[in-house]
């Protein structure tokens, strides 16, 4: 299997960052992050124990733990910066329901079997296999567990617009499309309970093409994230607008074990 990131990269972006800030679902301009909300509660986030796959430093996860306080969160990551980013924010927040895990999934078995909902948010695609790589995430669900598994849009404009701002950003990616993303959690054993495209717009995905907001490059994204902004206004108040495999910034899979 062909790993297309180093853990060198991921710590480089976690440095760059410097601490979490937690998501926002609220209001117009938080419109697809409310969208994303909605795909991971499908199997409801009361009382369960969850994992985020590559957790370390995660908003994601700092909102959930905050928002559902009878839950368990775990985030799984194996950088070091990453996993201190998660710790320090839930010692300087008390979240007791917040704890990270150091280690790379493919070795660490000390949390099979152990969660009812294990999501991931933008990390099958780094790999060449991605029915193997499903595969070693399975491990981690309960019998009757539920996987979330979200990946950029690498097939439509996204990646069009991140080979143009940044061509060593799209060379960590394998560009999967909607049907390689279900055919790759059939292959791994998993039964398929939704997938699809989602959201209409979000060029803020495009932000890892960036390590400097300054040239030419950098204004047009700003500008396209503007335009994003502006749709999400018209859906949340107006009317819900197409997902496509075009301009959809995500597609996601929701899967059973078995």
């Amino acid at each position: 299997m062909t790993r297309l990131t180093e853990e060198r990269y991921w710590s480089e972006g976690y440095r760059r960052r410097g601490s979490i800030v937690p998501v926002s679902v609220d209001g117009s301009l938080n419109y697809c992050n409310s969208r994303m909300l909605g795909i991971l509660s499908v199997a409801g986030l009361e009382g369960k124990r969850v994992l985020e796959i590559g957790g370390g430093g995660s908003s994601w996860l700092a909102f959930l733990a905050s928002r559902f306080p009878a839950s368990n969160f775990v985030g799984l990551d194996y950088s070091k910066e990453g996993c201190d980013l998660l710790k320090q924010y839930a010692d300087e927040n008390g979240l007791k329901n917040l704890r990270y895990e150091c280690a790379d999934f493919f070795d660490c078995e000390r949390l099979s079997g152990s969660f009812d909902l294990v999501y991931s948010l933008g990390v099958v695609e780094h790999f060449s296999e991605l029915s193997a790589t499903i595969a070693h995430l399975r491990r981690f669900l309960d019998r009757d567990g539920v996987m979330v598994t979200v990946i950029p849009n690498m097939a439509g404009v996204i990646g069009s617009l991140t080979k143009l701002f940044n061509r060593g950003v799209y060379d960590l990616h394998v560009p999967y499309d909607r049907g390689d993303l279900a055919r790759g959690h059939v292959d791994a054993g998993m039964t398929i309970i939704s997938g699809g495209y989602l959201c209409s717009s979000n060029f803020g995905v495009l932000s890892s093409c960036f390590t400097e907001e300054r040239g030419v490059k950098y204004s047009i994204y700003k500008w396209l994230t503007r335009v994003s902004k502006l749709l999400w206004l018209v859906e949340s108040r107006v009317v819900r607008l197409p997902e496509s495999k075009w301009i959809s910034p995500y597609i996601y899979t929701v899967a059973k074990a078995g």
